[in-house]
């Protein structure tokens, strides 16, 4: 899959001055802390108009396909690609599928993969993404918002995102530091040590690095070493030092939950969604209660989280959260 250049697709796909940002809600939320089970059971509703892979995989010829009929088709010819990927994406156990929802930053130029390696981390150019919103409200229901989830702008991007649509509404989602950090970085093993042919197929950063071994022998220098372990822990809290300042700026129009939450009391969480956002979700299609994720926590990881907490606790504190997590702490976090 190649990434689009922003500057190509204007002749291609006129973008509509009509975009309804306000009928676009962004998920955000750090990689590995519940966005992508979020991102599914509020698809899953009904109420949202969503990205899925079919979107990011055939976006060049998305409006042709609709207009000739042959959306079916290229879903059809997806799936068969797919089939050879496996039922899950490998590192976890999240079903694929061309209408499995998707994250819109594929589409963009910051990879996920390679977070920790840029500055700024989140996307600047938001063209491509605009394209894919005019051409959904094309061969959608203009009466549903928009979904789009995106963990990469979560980073230092959410501020961005909202004075490039100015009404559109967030939902923030959380979950403890140490938790996050580790599932990151047994996700970043789990992907340097063996190559993952669906993530190869969707993210081109992470498919030059296994097609190069000095880039492969050098990423895993980066991320799997102790001072690799230090960078993907610097751009966490730097990410929730930027929520802590920024989150503010948005208050009216974004809800913030607790992944801890999400799972010991869905349905309350969805309503907090619902009501704070003025949505209307059909909650009988909750088709499963999510599980904490009872990973062990890596000894390495563990050290690291403890020589650095004293620049969490602020994040902590706001989210209700302890220093070692209790994972039965049902206090919600902040409607920030």
């Amino acid at each position: 899959m190649t990434s689009p250049e922003s500057g190509c697709f204007h002749e291609v796909f006129p973008l509509e001055t009509d975009i309804l940002s306000d009928q676009l809600v962004f998920l955000l939320g750090p990689h590995r802390s519940g966005t992508t089970y979020l991102h599914q059971v509020l698809a899953d509703t009904g109420a949202f108009d969503y990205i899925s892979y079919y979107d990011i995989a055939e976006f060049p010829r998305l409006l042709s396909n609709h207009e000739s009929g042959l959306s079916a088709e290229s879903i059809r010819r997806l799936q068969q690609e797919i089939d050879h990927f496996g039922e899950t994406r490998g590192f976890d156990q999240v079903p694929i599928g061309p209408l499995q929802a998707e994250e819109y930053g594929y589409l963009l130029s910051r990879s996920p993969f390679n977070i920790h390696n840029l500055d700024p981390i989140s996307n600047t150019d938001f063209e491509p993404l605009k394209s894919l919103c005019s051409i959904k409200r094309r061969i959608s229901s203009y009466s549903k918002p928009l979904l789009l989830k995106n963990p990469n702008d979560f980073y230092d991007g959410f501020v961005r995102i909202s004075q490039t649509f100015p009404l559109c509404r967030f939902i923030f989602i959380h979950r403890h530091p140490l938790h996050v950090f580790n599932s990151q970085i047994r996700v970043w093993r789990n992907l340097l040590e063996k190559r993952n042919p669906w993530f190869a197929k969707i993210d081109n950063t992470y498919a030059k690095i296994q097609d190069n071994p000095t880039m492969l022998m050098a990423s895993k220098i980066s991320i799997l070493s102790g001072r690799g372990l230090l960078r993907v822990m610097d751009t966490l809290c730097k990410a929730y030092s930027f929520y802590l300042e920024q989150h503010s700026l948005l208050r009216n129009r974004s809800v913030s939950v607790r992944y801890e939450d999400l799972c010991m009391a869905p349905f309350e969480t969805l309503h907090r969604i619902e009501d704070k956002l003025k949505l209307t979700l059909p909650f009988g299609l909750l088709k499963t209660r999510p599980s904490p994720r009872e990973t062990p926590i890596l000894p390495e990881v563990e050290s690291v989280y403890l020589e650095n907490a004293y620049r969490l606790y602020p994040y902590l504190e706001h989210l209700n959260y302890s220093l070692p997590p209790v994972e039965k702490n049902h206090h919600r976090g902040s409607d920030a």
